[in-house]
């Protein structure tokens, strides 16, 4: 392939660019991994439905709300207060359950087939239930952030992993061990935040080779990855991308920074923002403005962009300090 000469401003910011398109590729391999076994979990959850309570083979239904089929009060859900739930109040509970006897036993099997007590309800639309996996999906993610995510290329590494380890039966198919706090997945998640979320958009020379030796390790898991010729494909482009001869062009690096101004407007629309958070976005809009009325080149873009994530990030957690102290 055509060699790369790495002239991204300088080597530490060309190392976050690197590490974020390194993440991006890793999920591109992922997806349909994940997206197959969801599939095949939500037929085996329509299939079971049907046998074990005598319904006729490929009965499903469409009629119940989230709010419906999720009981009130629900923890990490619902919020009651003055007699009346945040999260039901738009809402007509039926306590009854699902008419057609699909959807409240399809929300018993995704319960048993998390990892953990509380699935994440807020994001899932259940009246697509049995029509869209993705929506089965979401329920193995984290509770914020995702529920307009209407497919895997919709949904940013954080998400895609956390099916992977949220989904018990993805056991079958990965050899480390996913209970485990320090299994590869769970280092590799960590990564994808520290760079999405970074202040600065840069990356030591020593951290990036962690990334690669992280992610690389990842789509070399023994069980299914290592065979799996999209986790395969993914794999290639990290070692050509870590070693100077993948070409990253223009299109690849505003595809690493935009990567984290949808972080910013998804933590922000999901309510979990901080102050750093609102300038960090503050300073992207109006730095947007003006390369479009000056025609900045990218490279001017992205040189202005580190300073004013640097001033945004320092000026929010001044203020953050300022509101504490009159706080107390």
């Amino acid at each position: 392939m055509a060699s790369y000469n790495p002239k991204l401003l300088n080597q530490k910011y060309n190392n976050w660019v690197k590490g974020q398109l390194a993440v991006l590729f890793t999920k591109e391999g992922l997806e349909p991994f994940v997206c197959n076994e969801i599939q095949q979990f939500q037929l085996k959850c329509l299939d079971d439905i049907c046998y074990n309570n005598g319904i006729f083979s490929g009965t499903i239904c469409s009629s119940c709300s989230t709010e419906n089929v999720v009981k009130c009060p629900t923890k990490g859900i619902c919020i009651v207060g003055g007699g009346q739930c945040s999260f039901h109040r738009n809402s007509k509970y039926i306590l009854a359950g699902c008419p057609n006897r699909i959807c409240h036993n399809f929300k018993l099997g995704i319960q048993k087939a998390h990892r953990h007590p509380c699935p994440s309800y807020k994001n899932t639309d259940t009246t697509q239930w049995c029509s869209n996996s993705w929506e089965v999906a979401k329920c193995f993610m984290p509770p914020d952030g995702y529920k307009d995510k209407a497919s895997a290329t919709e949904t940013d590494f954080n998400g895609i992993i956390s099916v992977i380890l949220n989904y018990k039966d993805f056991q079958r198919k990965v050899h480390e061990n996913l209970k485990d706090e320090t299994n590869v997945f769970e280092v590799a998640r960590k990564i994808g935040r520290h760079l999405r979320h970074s202040s600065t958009l840069e990356v030591e020379d020593t951290d990036l080779q962690e990334y690669f030796q992280v992610l690389q390790q990842l789509l070399s898991d023994s069980a299914y990855l290592a065979s799996d010729t999209h986790a395969q494909n993914a794999k290639q482009k990290l070692t050509e991308l870590e070693n100077d001869t993948l070409v990253i062009g223009k299109d690849d690096r505003k595809k690493a920074i935009d990567d984290v101004v949808k972080a910013l407007q998804d933590k922000i629309k999901a309510g979990l923002d901080e102050q750093t958070d609102r300038n960090k976005l503050d300073a992207i809009n109006i730095l947007n403005e003006e390369c479009n009325r000056k025609r900045k080149n990218l490279s001017e873009y992205e040189e202005e962009l580190r300073k004013r994530l640097k001033t945004a990030y320092k000026d929010g957690k001044d203020e953050e300090y300022m509101n504490n102290r009159k706080s107390e």
